[in-house]
Parts: C-alpha cells; sequence; structure tokens
C-alpha cells in the first residue's frame, strides 16, 4: 500500500517514530481495535444516511465494504499486512475504502467525527468488554467461595490476631469474610461499568460539531446507555479508567490477603489445607516438597493493578483538559494489563478454592493447648458468677501463667486453679459447667452475635451476600450489548437492501 498524505503531512513518519510509536502496536490494533473500529464506522454511517447527511447510495457503498472487512475479521483473517510506513491503523484502515470506493465515496463517512471521538469510543468499547469479564469472573470466585462455606460452617479452627492463636471460630466464618469484601468491592467495581459504557461519538475533536448527528441514534446502535453530554468531557476525561484501576486494586488486594492466608495454612506448619498432585508443585533438589505455588502466582498477578493505578494517576496529572495523546493512549493503556492480570488471578483463586483439600481434624488438632477458649472463661465467669469483666480476665490470665506452654486446660484444673486465685469470691465452680465452656465446638456455637461464627449466624451472612450478587446486573449488561450487535448488524443488512436497485 502506497503511503498517502494526510492533511498537511505529506512524508512518512521518522523511521524512529514509525519503529517506537506506529510499527509495534499495529497487530494489535488489528485484533483488539478494528472489531470495534468497524462496528463505529457501521453505526456513524448509518447514522449519518439516517440524517439525509450522507446520500443513501453512498451510505451502501460504505456499508459493503464494512461488512466485507467485518466478516473476515470475525473469520479470524489478517486484513492488513503491515505497511511499510503509517501513522496508525486509522489512517491504514481509511485508506482501504479510499482505495476500493475512490476518494470521493470512500472518505465520505468521516464527515462530523474525529480520530478523538472514534478513539474515545473505542476505548469505552474494548473495556466495557473486559470490564464484564473481570466481574463474571468475581461473581465465579464469590459463588466458589460460598459454597466452600457452607461445606465448612462446622469446620472449628483457631481464629488468628498478630498471627497468634486468637479464639475458636470455623473456616466458614473466615471465607465468609473475605466473600464479604469480595461481594463489596465487585459491587464497586461493577458501579464503574454505567461511568465506561457512554458514548463519546458525536463530539468529534472535542468541540462538537455543525452537522445535525444523532447521537442517540449511534450510542443505542453500539450498546452505550447513552451520550456524554460535553464533547470536551466525552474526548479530554479518562475518569473512567480510574474508577475501574482503583476497583481493581482494591479487589487485587484482597486476593493477595486470601492468598497470603490459604499458603500459611498448607505449609507444614498448619496443615490445615492442601491439594491434589495436578494443584501443587515439587523442588528440583528437594524431593519431599509439595508446593502451593500458585498462591504466590495469585498474588504476583493481583498487585499489578495497584501499579497500573498510580501510573493512570501520574499520567492524567496537569495534562490540559483536552485531548492529547498522553492521556486519551497513554493513560488508557494502563487499563489492560491491569484487566488480564486481575482477571488471571481471579481465575487461579476460583480454581483452587474449587479443589482446595481442608483438613478438619488438623484444624481441631492445632486448637489442643492453643488456650483459644479463655476469653470464653472470662465470659462465663462475668455471665454465670457476676465477676467484673476485668477481674475475671485477670484471673484466666493468672490462670493460663500457671500451666505450661502448650498443655491443654482441663476443667479439673481451671476449678482447681481459679478457686485458688479467685479464693475471696468463694465461686461455686463446676467441672461439668467449665468443660462445656472449654469446649472449642461449643464456644463457636455460643457466638451468634456480633457477627461471630455460630453456624446459623454465618449462614444467615451467607444468604445476605448471595443477595448481593452481581450477577443479575452482569446478564442485564450482556444481554443489552448482544442485542444492540443484533440490532445494528440488522440495521446495516436492511440499510444495504434499500440501496438495491429494484428494491421498494
Amino acid at each position: 500500500m502506497s503511503v498517502q498524505s494526510f492533511g498537511r503531512v505529506s512524508r512518512p513518519p521518522h523511521p524512529v517514530l514509525f519503529q517506537l510509536l506506529y510499527e509495534r502496536s499495529f497487530l494489535d490494533d488489528q485484533r483488539n481495535v478494528l472489531p470495534d473500529l468497524l462496528r463505529i464506522d457501521a453505526a456513524h454511517v448509518l447514522m449519518l444516511a439516517q440524517q439525509r447527511i450522507l446520500p443513501g447510495e453512498t451510505a451502501s457503498a460504505l456499508l459493503d465494504v464494512n461488512a466485507t472487512l467485518f466478516d473476515r475479521v470475525m473469520a479470524g483473517e489478517t486484513i492488513f499486512e503491515p505497511p511499510p510506513s503509517h501513522r496508525g491503523m486509522y489512517v491504514v484502515y481509511e485508506n482501504e475504502y479510499i482505495r476500493r470506493l475512490g476518494g470521493e465515496r470512500g472518505g465520505a463517512a468521516h464527515v462530523a467525527r474525529s480520530r478523538n471521538d472514534i478513539n474515545a469510543t473505542v476505548t469505552r468499547m474494548r473495556v466495557r468488554r473486559e470490564l464484564l469479564g473481570a466481574l463474571g469472573e468475581c461473581a465465579e470466585l464469590a459463588a466458589a467461595l460460598r459454597k466452600l462455606a457452607l461445606e465448612h460452617l462446622e469446620t472449628v479452627m483457631s481464629g488468628f490476631t498478630h498471627l497468634q492463636p486468637a479464639q475458636p471460630s470455623t473456616f466458614g466464618h473466615y471465607l465468609a469474610a473475605v466473600l464479604s469484601e469480595l461481594v463489596r468491592t465487585s459491587t464497586w467495581l461493577a458501579d464503574s461499568y454505567p461511568v465506561v459504557n457512554r458514548s463519546p461519538m458525536g463530539a468529534a475533536a472535542g468541540v462538537g460539531t455543525s452537522f445535525p448527528v444523532d447521537r442517540n441514534q449511534v450510542a443505542r446502535l453500539l450498546g452505550f446507555t447513552g451520550p456524554i453530554a460535553n464533547s470536551i468531557d466525552a474526548v479530554g476525561s479518562r475518569d473512567y479508567v480510574v474508577h475501574v484501576l482503583s476497583g481493581l486494586a482494591l479487589l487485587g488486594t484482597t486476593l493477595t490477603r486470601l492468598a497470603t492466608d490459604l499458603q500459611a495454612w498448607a505449609s507444614a506448619a498448619y496443615g490445615f489445607l492442601g491439594w491434589p498432585d495436578e494443584m501443587v508443585s515439587t523442588s528440583s533438589i528437594m524431593p519431599q516438597k509439595r508446593n502451593a505455588f500458585v498462591l504466590e502466582n495469585v498474588r504476583g498477578q493481583s498487585v499489578q493493578a495497584t501499579g497500573e493505578l498510580m501510573n493512570a494517576l501520574m499520567g492524567l496529572k496537569n495534562t490540559p483538559y483536552t485531548n492529547s495523546v498522553e492521556v486519551s493512549s497513554e493513560v488508557s493503556a494502563h487499563l489492560y494489563p491491569a484487566l488480564a492480570s486481575t482477571r488471571k488471578a481471579l481465575r487461579l483463586m476460583t480454581l483452587l478454592i474449587a479443589h482446595v483439600e481442608v483438613q478438619p481434624e488438623r484444624m481441631r488438632g492445632f486448637l489442643r493447648g492453643a488456650d483459644t477458649t479463655m476469653t470464653a472463661l472470662a465470659d462465663f465467669l462475668v455471665a454465670r458468677h457476676g465477676l467484673a469483666f476485668r477481674a475475671a480476665h485477670d484471673a484466666v490470665s493468672a490462670l493460663v501463667a500457671r500451666k505450661a506452654d502448650g498443655t491443654e486446660l482441663t476443667p479439673a484444673a481451671a476449678k482447681a486453679g481459679l478457686d485458688e486465685i479467685l479464693r475471696a469470691s468463694a465461686l461455686a465452680l463446676d467441672e461439668a459447667e467449665l468443660a462445656r465452656v472449654l469446649a472449642p465446638d461449643l464456644c463457636v456455637r455460643a457466638a451468634s452475635s456480633g457477627g461471630g461464627p455460630a453456624p446459623d449466624a454465618v449462614r444467615d451472612q451467607l444468604d445476605a451476600l448471595a443477595a448481593q450478587s452481581i450477577s443479575p446486573r452482569l446478564e442485564a449488561w450482556s444481554r443489552e450489548l448482544d442485542e444492540a450487535e443484533v440490532t445494528l448488524s440488522k440495521s446495516i443488512t436492511t440499510a444495504r437492501a434499500r440501496a438495491t436497485p429494484g428494491h421498494p
């Protein structure tokens, strides 16, 4: 393809500029930009014909080329071989129309638009697809966490504070906590979709157009909820990049915290969890190793969105509030690796949750001698015998200090020790009552208030979280995009048929 002039520029870009700015992105643009560029072109041409800005015959010719190219793209063909020099995908793309239809008709589609609003629209269309994919994977992870939590409502394990054994809890209670944050963050991330899904088309270079365009029609054909009202905002704003990246960054943080706990609990120090052979690796030198290495991949992938967020914020800082390459290309580019890495982390974590092997006996065994029921014992002295909590706390602390570390406190030893420590109180302590107080299962069942691990309470938490699922919104948004695609295709077919000789 010969290099054509473009406005006041009549020579090709400098070879270094071409190598650094245009050549490397060409194949990626064919894969990720061209399909949406074809959709935008079709919607814009249909609107121009409807508004009588373009003659029907010209519109039909443009739509014929568009349909041919689109079919080839959808079939996986490479449409354009990289020319020896060019100034970006759009110029190559428009030159193809001119080559096929001539300058008069081939370049007619660009009336009342600019690369500014086209590029802004392509970015939003690409991001919304990836965003829906990420949200779908959030919903899958949420479902996997809920399923596992329901299976382990009564699987007693130690709760931890400061990495030390704290009070009896359940694995289901822990998973419900993580799920709570995942649901909140998924909802926040989903709230960015309506911000993304607005159409910039019609804003042209940033000051609109004198042509009587129908922005609502183009928005509708492309599956947007409507146009962006202000033309400068349409091409100059990229705040939605920050909206999306912020949600991804927080989501990634949640995944790293979950991965850290799971990896610790899968270590030999705890042995609470494990995975089958197909989910772990071994060592090249240590034959005994079974490494839950995928959790490290999860953490590595999860943090990339945070870095991209920081880069995007710095890229936006002090830029003029209008379209610029720095804003439209450089800042927006941070979205795609962040979405890809977060989606990978979500899929890996869902896979791990679906295949985890829980070891209830190791969890229960860890509780022996860990003194996790001492808070329950202090609460018992308050509720049953009327001690002030601080007095009860001090008495139980003294009791724990008397026994050897790692040994289990028996009901008999508890009674004898407390009788001596609380001699002045003359409490009528009963060993059978103390046995119930010191039983981790009964401690868990008693903790029904304050969002505690009592199985019925956690089941209620899980039911409430299920009711907050983002899945219905995702299904509705996906359906809207599918319906818009069908409407656009039918509109193209109808417009082309009307221009056929003999058509009524």
